[in-house]
């Protein structure tokens, strides 16, 4: 349904190459003379240039011999004086360590040469990047946390690299669910708070961990935000509501605002949700509303016209009722004007259900006005209003609803305010 934390584990063997490349880590065709030295800021020390010299044709070219260069490489570590020696140390290490797939060998070298402190400071975020990724791979996670987070500080962001996330990724790889929420969630902070972007992978991961805790405000929060700012509002809408309909405990004539809205962003495509929707508002009182849930089933899959016991027994009592309904608005009004608040209130689940959204409208008034619910009234005035294409009627109508109802109409809220964006 949704990006969960846990992820199959990524390989690094395709970024060796890229690192020579881009790092300028590959070892030269030339052996390094002492005398060449002269000319740089720093020299190689004379033991660490002559062991160094050695090392470079087995690495290279065909005189490679990557099997006796990393048998030669702890007499090179040995010799290491300065900071040049740890750089070009460092580098090789990269070299043999990319060639056997060797990922401590390749971070051990990406750590020397940053530690050498003559990388150059556009490339400093990179190698952090690189190393971090690395011990990823030798499940090292706090040492990841400390290379990624360095990358971060360097600025390094290339190839639209989520750094922020792949931290996360760290503690669940850990066992430590909660500590990727934490971490994600101060960035997300953080982020606001700095007006920079907000990933939607980091929302959904939150919300991934809010979902499987049962945590119904923080769930219906990031829900709200990323119905509002996803690059897939469609998907949002859905995944949100769906997971709406788990989380929320609200009474059933609640879960019928909540199920108008889930149809309208078509993400009514359980047969469990359409069932409790049928059986909440009766075949036998609003059956052309039964109808078209009916017909939403069968288009998804989850209805069957033909042996399915329980669609054959929906569907013959709202054929029954509907025509009658069609027939009989006149009089569903006369009832509504001329009885009590609850009276009106049921003439404006009838008329809804009939789509003459302004009548209905009309009754949710009057039962509101004869003392109905005010929470109840105002979520269905809206929900009346928003059909009319009134949205700022029905924002305000949304803005006056509290209890139970309050998430429900967060939704209907963010359903309009997209509604009059278009």
């Amino acid at each position: 349904m949704f990006a969960a934390f846990r992820t199959t584990r990524r390989k690094s063997s395709h970024v060796a190459l890229a690192i020579a490349l881009a790092t300028g880590t590959a070892v030269s065709g030339v052996a390094y003379a002492p005398a060449a030295f002269a000319q740089e800021a720093q020299a190689p020390s004379r033991a660490f240039g002559e062991a160094y010299n050695l090392m470079v044709p087995l690495v290279q070219g065909e005189t490679q011999d990557y099997e006796a260069a990393r048998a030669m490489l702890p007499s090179l570590l040995a010799a290491v004086e300065n900071a040049r020696d740890n750089d070009l140390a460092g580098s090789i290490q990269i070299n043999i360590g990319g060639h056997f797939s060797d990922r401590q060998m390749q971070r051990r070298g990406l750590e020397q040469r940053l530690a050498s402190g003559l990388v150059a400071p556009e490339q400093v975020g990179l190698l952090h990047w690189y190393a971090g990724n690395f011990a990823i791979e030798v499940e090292e996670y706090a040492a990841a946390r400390d290379h990624l987070n360095a990358a971060m500080a360097a600025g390094y962001a290339g190839d639209g690299a989520d750094i922020v996330n792949l931290i996360a990724r760290t503690y669940t790889e850990e066992g430590n669910d909660r500590g990727a929420y934490d971490y994600l969630s101060r960035a997300i902070a953080d982020a606001d708070a700095a007006g920079t972007p907000v990933r939607e992978a980091w929302l959904r991961n939150v919300l991934q961990f809010v979902y499987e805790e049962g945590m119904v405000d923080e769930a219906s929060a990031v829900i709200l935000r990323l119905v509002r700012t996803s690059d897939e509002p469609d998907r949002a809408w859905s995944d949100g509501l769906r997971i709406v309909s788990q989380m929320l405990e609200v009474s059933e004539d609640a879960r019928v605002d909540l199920y108008r809205l889930m149809i309208e962003r078509d993400a009514l495509v359980d047969r469990p949700n359409m069932v409790e929707f049928i059986e909440a508002i009766d075949p036998r009182l609003m059956s052309n509303e039964v109808l078209e849930i009916l017909r939403i089933g069968v288009a998804a899959g989850e209805f069957q016209t033909e042996g399915d016991g329980y669609y054959t027994e929906v569907n013959t009592i709202a054929q029954a009722r509907a025509p009658i309904d069609r027939n009989g608005i006149a009089g569903i009004v006369s009832e509504g004007r001329g009885g009590d608040a609850l009276d009106a209130m049921n003439a404006g689940d009838v008329l809804f259900s009939l789509d003459d959204y302004a009548q209905a409208e009309d009754m949710y008034a009057l039962g509101l006005e004869r003392g109905f619910d005010g929470n109840t009234a105002h979520m269905r005035i809206g929900i009346n209003q928003a059909m009319q294409g009134e949205y700022d009627a029905a924002l305000a109508s949304f803005a006056s609803v509290g209890g139970e109802r309050a998430t429900i109409a967060a939704l209907w809220t963010a359903h309009v305010e997209a509604l009059r964006g278009m």
